[in-house]
């Protein structure tokens, strides 16, 4: 049986870390934490004992090596994909009006020339369905709805429930 080079046994690692993430988010859809986090051990650790066998080197400086780069692999594309999830759920925020069908008790007047500097907002109220919003103006809209007192507002003759929401 040929004899695999340490360079290649390194590379093998790396890419039993790499592999365990991707093989983990096929096999545990739907699983949801915490339970998906000790399968993904699991998956790791049967590649990794896979790995360990075919390289036949048993040295314990080897094996606390292959884990290291298997294991280093593994924790950064984890937190790769957490931070990008992250970043995704932050940019993705939305803005809803709901029409009401009786008169509040208490809401605020919005006039059409305000309604003018929130486009999403006036998008919202124009389609009765969620907006997706850029993140400064989801911010903007949600201040200048918190200076007015209310996310209950008139314009014209309707009566809004504005709802903001991050995905």
């Amino acid at each position: 049986m040929k004899k695999f080079s340490i360079r290649s046994k390194w590379i093998m690692f790396f890419c039993i870390g790499l592999l365990t993430f991707f093989l983990s988010g096929y096999i545990l859809r739907g699983i949801h934490p915490p339970e998906s986090i000790y399968l993904m051990l699991l998956v790791y650790w049967v590649l990794f004992g896979t790995g360990i066998l075919v390289c036949k080197n048993r040295s314990s400086v080897f094996v606390a090596k292959a884990f290291i780069i298997s294991f280093m692999a593994l924790l950064l594309i984890s937190a790769g994909f957490f931070v990008w999830s992250a970043y995704s759920h932050m940019n993705s925020t939305t803005i809803d009006a709901d029409l009401l069908e009786t008169i509040p008790e208490e809401f605020v007047v919005v006039t059409e020339e305000e309604l003018n500097e929130y486009p999403s907002l006036k998008e919202a109220i124009a389609t009765l369905s969620y907006v997706k919003a850029d993140p400064d103006e989801w911010m903007q809209t949600i201040e200048f709805l918190d200076s007015k007192g209310s996310h209950v507002i008139k314009v014209g003759d309707a009566y809004y429930q504005v709802v903001f929401s991050t995905a």
